[in-house]
């Protein structure tokens, strides 16, 4: 039975909650929680380092991304501990540096996958783009609407940081992981962002080493919840693959009636989580201990990109 202790803000802490329920071999040991108190049959404490003196801990869950829980993350790592968050673990290049050598030089280890990987929607794309299905990859295209503080998708972003600038790369980061996961290594990354008022806009351009291109585009509004909305598309010399918030509405829609929703072990949180159950069996560590670090990289290098309104490279610095 794996020991965990869960982080974070209530409503994405009672989300993992209900899937570590799902499993048998995970038990939630304790809960650190950034808000109100949650509905969970275990203690809570007021930081992750209490938790640990309580508790023999296997690993700690932290429920958003990383780089809005730092306490939390340098305290698992420090002791050894496994800890798996959403990507980015790190909005800076000291920070990214020190987590990756304390991953290294401790026996824990840090997972930091988008749920989208584990999308039965963005596993068809990757698929698509493996098998030759759409020929050589060109150019990907990415919009997002992310609202926060709704009862959507995407609530764990709230409250990452009080500048919007890395609210939006903690949004971009997840598109990053996808990217990178499906289209190879990233070289160079342009990012403008433009703030109109209710709303700010990051458009971000992507370079590939394969020679691909990709653009992201997200739109956050802070005092306005527009519904969540997302294109994917990727482009090929033979084809093309898509999909839409549509898309995935209507995979859990019928014309009549609602179809069967995936259990919630099975949807892709779920999925996320089993695997990083599995990987506590010890059978397989992350291969430098911080898999992966590629989405957190980029981001590091939109929050630049964004602040000094130019290009930059990730392995030559700024062009």
């Amino acid at each position: 039975m794996r020991r965990i202790v869960i982080v974070g803000r209530k409503t994405a802490v009672q989300a993992h909650a209900e899937r570590y329920a799902c499993f048998d071999d995970a038990t939630i040991t304790g809960v650190v929680e950034h808000d109100d108190e949650v509905d969970i049959d275990a203690p809570s404490y007021d930081s992750l380092a209490t938790a640990l003196d309580a508790h023999e801990v296997d690993a700690v869950d932290i429920c958003g991304p990383g780089a809005a829980s730092t306490d939390a993350l340098d305290t698992a790592l420090a002791a050894g501990i496994p800890v798996r968050c959403d990507p980015p673990f790190a909005l800076d290049e000291q920070r990214f540096d020190r987590l990756v050598s304390r991953a290294s030089n401790t026996s824990g280890w840090l997972m930091a996958h988008s749920p989208h990987r584990f999308s039965r929607l963005y596993e068809r794309l990757r698929s698509s783009v493996e098998t030759g299905g759409i020929g050589a990859i060109g150019v990907a295209r990415i919009k997002r609407t992310a609202p926060f503080d709704g009862p959507g998708w995407n609530v764990s972003y709230t409250g990452i940081d009080t500048t919007h600038e890395n609210t939006l790369c903690a949004i971009l980061a997840h598109d990053f992981d996808v990217l990178d996961w499906t289209f190879g290594t990233v070289d160079r990354v342009f990012v403008r962002k433009r703030s109109a008022g209710r709303y700010d806009h990051v458009h971000a351009l992507l370079s590939f080493r394969n020679g691909g291109r990709a653009t992201v585009e997200t739109t956050w509004d802070s005092d306005v919840t527009p519904s969540p909305r997302v294109e994917v598309e990727y482009s090929g010399n033979h084809g093309r693959v898509d999909f839409s918030e549509r898309d995935a509405s209507t995979a859990l829609r019928g014309e009549e009636c609602s179809l069967t929703v995936d259990p919630l072990e099975d949807d892709c949180r779920g999925r996320l989580l089993r695997t990083f159950i599995d990987r506590l069996r010890g059978v397989e560590r992350p291969p430098s201990d911080v898999a992966p670090e590629n989405a957190s990289q980029i981001a590091i290098a939109a929050r630049r990109s964004i602040d000094k309104s130019i290009p930059v490279s990730l392995t030559e610095g700024e062009t």
